[in-house]
């Protein structure tokens, strides 16, 4: 069996190999490694799919690198994958999975990724939650100032000019993520962006609406779909969504480039 879990340190395979050291078994993405191999198997597929030899990823909210990792094979040793985790307990299970899993071609980012420069406060998950850290107040926990920094500014950084696919998970505040890559957003080689919409988690965000990092990338040229329709070549959605949660997929065609 190519699953496990051990007890000092907790360390989990997926079903591709992959070995992964993590804090806590009772977490969703520890769960579901575990006992199903994957976590969030559709949005895999959808990398899977789109992703070659030579590309760029960009994972915000990288967490321990359930999705940074199997990048790290599709693109390639000429690709170049990039990890953003705002946490530093995280982030050190990132860059040792990272280190582990032989991924020379990531590029990890101890940094929020926000709409500007500078410090912003962050509440850590406890470890049972582990990947639920945020920028809105959660679990009682106390904030701790970590480093803000815009996508745009990470990119420039790295000299990286264009990127494939962008992923961005960070718990409601994917807004502030595309607000801080406009140039990257809105230049000529757009990313396919995959990112997850969560009503209540949206709902922390000062001075914001549900649904307004769906409305931003409208304004930038994209149309948005759910990534189960995106995967079968549908339709796109007619209006934001602002109710419940979906992982969504955006990109500046206006049609599925997977039903072409």
């Amino acid at each position: 069996m190519n699953r496990r879990l051990d007890a000092l340190p907790l360390t989990v395979w997926d079903n591709l190999g992959f070995r992964y050291e993590l804090p806590d078994a009772s977490e969703p993405i520890a769960f579901h490694l575990a006992i199903d191999g994957v976590y969030e198997p559709e949005t895999r597929a959808l990398m899977f799919r789109q992703l070659h030899r030579g590309d760029v990823f960009v994972d915000v909210g990288a967490n321990i690198g359930v999705f940074t990792i199997p990048a790290a094979r599709c693109v390639g040793n000429n690709g170049r994958v990039v990890a953003a985790e705002a946490s530093s307990e995280i982030f050190a299970y990132l860059t040792r999975n990272v280190e582990a899993n032989g991924a020379s071609q990531v590029i990890t980012v101890n940094s929020a990724i926000c709409d500007f420069t500078g410090t912003v406060r962050f509440y850590p998950a406890p470890k049972h939650k582990f990947g639920m850290g945020s920028l809105g107040k959660q679990f009682d926990a106390m904030a701790i100032e970590v480093p803000a920094r815009t996508l745009d500014e990470v990119l420039a950084e790295a000299r990286i000019e264009h990127v494939d696919i962008l992923k961005v998970d960070v718990e409601g505040f994917e807004a502030g993520v595309f607000k801080g890559g406009r140039n990257l957003l809105t230049g000529a080689r757009p990313p396919l962006v995959v990112f997850e919409f969560c009503d209540w988690a949206e709902a922390r965000v000062p001075n914001a609406r549900i649904g307004d990092a769906q409305r931003l990338l409208l304004t930038y040229g994209y149309s948005i779909w759910r990534l189960t329709d995106f995967l079968r070549g549908g339709r796109p959605l007619r209006e934001p969504l602002e109710n419940n949660s979906a992982m969504l997929v955006a990109s500046r065609q206006w049609r599925s480039p997977i039903a072409d």
